[in-house]
């Protein structure tokens, strides 16, 4: 047994606030509450978060078909969550939401630093628009038939028949999945990460030992083809929180929700009377484990 004491960040892949858990977040979360309690039982200092990923188009589409609030939704959706993850009795120190204060106020400080530092573009984009529901689809939104094997009914981006990836522009007699309509080109400002001013930054990581080695050869991978601009911005109507500064433009979901497990840890500390910044800001002893499925990596 390890004499000193370690402090110790653990968190497990925040299951979407739209569905009920599946088998695979079963064992994920069992996975990381048996080696949580392992590392309690050593007499370390171990604290585990997680919450649930409670922003993007989905949620607001089921919402609005169960004629309730996104709200509402999301909020139902976590209390069954909570009840599963409690019946196979895992312990989380810590559940929580990234539809909360905490996390809006990260994600807008994170943008705003990253826009001062230069690291945000604006560019017009082309996408596909349903005249009907009055918004633009997302490629899983969007379905036709194949342009390579020519399968019927297959999504936006790529073809469950043959495994080919395409963009939805090449898909054969395109239609909304939303409402059947003939989707319409049209163009919108959007924002953009852009990724590769960090490479630099990532290569020194993803090489410097804390990842296991299957982890890095795959990140390693995007690496050697070039990091891409990354759009963080979801045109209105989008349930999220709307980007400081940029009227009718919300992250998109996958922004806030990494930042939501900085959110439930801050929570976390909030009640307990821990210290937050020692955990994150340079120089703290914290260690930090993310417990998350291969597909995610991939």
């Amino acid at each position: 047994m390890s004499t000193t004491p370690r402090n110790i960040l653990v968190t497990s892949a925040l299951p979407y606030a739209n569905a009920p858990l599946h088998l695979g977040h079963m064992l994920e979360q069992a996975q990381t509450d048996i080696w949580v309690r392992f590392q309690r039982s050593r007499g370390h200092h171990c604290r585990y978060v997680c919450a649930d990923d409670a922003h993007g188009t989905a949620i607001m589409l089921s919402a609005e078909a169960a004629s309730r609030t996104p709200e509402e939704h999301i909020a139902a959706i976590q209390a069954q969550h909570e009840q599963d993850s409690a019946g196979f009795l895992i312990q989380f120190d810590h559940y929580h939401s990234t539809h909360s204060p905490e996390n809006q106020r990260w994600s807008e400080t994170i943008f705003k630093r990253l826009e001062a530092g230069g690291h945000i573009a604006v560019r017009d984009i082309t996408q596909a628009y349903d005249p009907e529901k009055g918004l633009f689809l997302a490629d899983r939104f969007i379905k036709g038939t194949c342009p390579k094997c020519k399968a019927p009914n297959q999504y936006g981006d790529n073809c469950e028949a043959c495994g080919a990836t395409y963009s939805p522009t090449e898909l054969i007699d395109p239609v909304s999945a939303l409402s059947g309509a003939v989707p319409i080109d049209k163009d919108s400002s959007h924002l953009f990460f852009q990724l590769g001013h960090f490479e630099g930054l990532l290569t020194d990581w993803i090489n410097s030992g804390q990842l296991q080695e299957p982890i890095a050869n795959k990140l390693k991978e995007w690496l050697e083809a070039g990091l891409q601009d990354w759009d963080i911005s979801r045109d209105a109507p989008y349930f999220g929180f709307e980007i400081p500064g940029y009227p009718e433009k919300y992250f998109y979901v996958w922004l806030d929700a990494p930042i939501g497990y900085m959110a439930s840890h801050e929570a976390l500390c909030r009640e307990q009377g821990d210290d937050f910044d020692a955990y994150w800001l340079p120089a703290g002893d914290t260690e930090l484990y993310h417990f998350i499925g291969k597909d995610i990596v991939n």
